[in-house]
């Protein structure tokens, strides 16, 4: 396995002030002898609240959706929000497990079905839900299937009909001075039906958490089916699963925090058919974890802030470039954008400022302020829904609520969800369809 690779840190060219985050950011010479090059930096601060505003475009210009959602874990409550990504409205919420819950990730697979990873229950667990009432199950004999409605119809444990499994993930040898190995990273691999949803897998990464992060940590794969355990991969050198991502290529990523010392970040991969670890990769930092369509893994995130960093590693050149954003907050989630926000990463700073970086030459392109700010917003997660627009997740104490921000017009609104929303992973199925190739 490739265990050492040549580090590029990327100059962040011609940025001086960044909109929010009040931080002028360190530049890095690439070694090229090159010249800078000036690039503007957007500091929009419009803000719409209204769910009816300026942000809806032209449908007769939109790529066409028969369905869209994004699903949040409010893990304040224990429970995941399914929002509509179209209408901006939260059609259902759902109880993750039966008592105890801190659901943290989720994954949406290529029929739109979403699996929720638990971390702190004990045991940890995944969940997974229908997208759409013709996949839900009629348990009860009914001839109705029993669902959520909306944020305020919340069924009971177990009476939800578009829940379609329950796993608790397997305790023996997992423990540490809280009791649990909790399910972290967790990606549906793309091998489902799209027509139907049936078969694929699912992959959960966990991550015992305490000061150290130490290691060994595990890999499930679950049958995407039924939830059941069909393998499980030791990682040795792994402290915690805090976010995972499959390739395109058969790959599983997980970032590795195997303590608070950056000499041991790294992002290891995991093949997919043969359960072998084959890379481990060194890292400066990170938080969110992403992969884009040519299979590059992204990250963004620190060590400790103000150093922060926009990774971008190539595994088909075994090549890493690092953009170092230097920053007050932590940069926490990142998605690749499609459609209106295509050839662009953007990463959440938990400050509540959405940042542009070009995929390409890895330069700060826009910077836009969407959190409330006055140290109120506590944004986390990024993702990019189908017709493009920019979606962040807000965990502040007072907020609870997502963003849904238009590229094109450069504002936002604002939808409300559960409390504590903490989601980094991939909530639409977005960057899943970007790496597999539907034939």
């Amino acid at each position: 396995m490739k265990t050492m690779m040549t580090v590029v840190l990327m100059s962040l060219l011609g940025i001086g002030y960044l909109a929010g985050c009040e931080s002028t950011p360190k530049v890095k010479d690439s070694g090229d002898g090159g010249s800078d090059t000036d690039t503007d930096t957007d500091t929009d601060t419009d803000t719409d609240t209204d769910a009816d505003s300026d942000t809806d475009t032209d449908t007769d210009t939109e790529p066409e959706v028969e369905f869209s959602y994004i699903w949040i874990a409010n893990h304040g409550e224990g429970t995941l929000s399914k929002v509509d990504t179209q209408t901006a409205v939260e059609v259902a919420r759902y109880l993750t497990c039966p008592s105890g819950c801190t659901p943290s990730r989720t994954s949406v697979n290529l029929h739109g079905d979403a699996v929720v990873a638990d971390r702190k229950s004990f045991p940890s667990s995944v969940t997974k839900f229908a997208a759409s009432l013709d996949d839900c199950v009629d348990n009860n004999g009914n001839s109705v299937i029993d669902t959520s409605t909306g944020p305020t119809d919340v069924l009971p444990w177990g009476e939800d009909e578009c829940m379609l499994w329950h796993t608790k993930l397997p305790t023996a040898g997992l423990s540490d001075i809280y009791g649990y190995q909790g399910a972290r990273a967790v990606a549906w691999d793309g091998k489902e039906n799209t027509d139907t949803g049936l078969g694929g897998s699912v992959w959960v990464g966990t991550c015992t958490h305490h000061v150290n992060y130490v290691p060994p940590q595990k890999v499930f794969k679950l049958d995407g089916d039924n939830g059941d355990v069909v393998g499980q991969v030791d990682l040795d050198t792994v402290g915690c699963c805090y976010g995972g991502v499959v390739d395109g290529n058969d790959g599983f990523w997980v970032h590795s925090r195997s303590d608070n010392s950056p000499a041991n970040r790294t992002i290891v991969r995991v093949d997919m058919s043969t359960l072998q670890v084959t890379d481990i990769v060194p890292i400066t930092g990170g938080y969110g974890i992403t992969a884009d369509s040519q299979g590059r893994v992204w990250l963004s995130g620190g060590p400790p802030s103000p150093n922060n960093y926009v990774s971008r590693y190539d595994p088909a050149t075994d090549s890493l470039e690092e953009l170092e954003i230097s920053v007050p907050y932590w940069l926490r989630g990142i998605a690749v954008g499609v459609e209106k926000s295509a050839g662009y990463a953007w990463s959440a700073a938990t400050c509540g400022t959405l940042y542009k970086i070009d995929l390409e030459t890895m330069i700060v392109a826009g910077s836009y302020d969407i959190g409330l700010g006055d140290g109120v917003s506590s944004m986390i997660g990024a993702a990019v829904d189908f017709e493009g627009y920019v979606w962040a997740v807000d965990g502040g104490a007072t907020v609870n609520a997502a963003y849904k921000f238009d590229p094109d017009t450069e504002t936002h609104i604002i939808v409300p969800i559960g409390q504590g929303p903490y989601t980094y992973s991939d909530m639409t199925g977005v960057q899943l369809k970007q790496v597999i190739v539907v034939e």
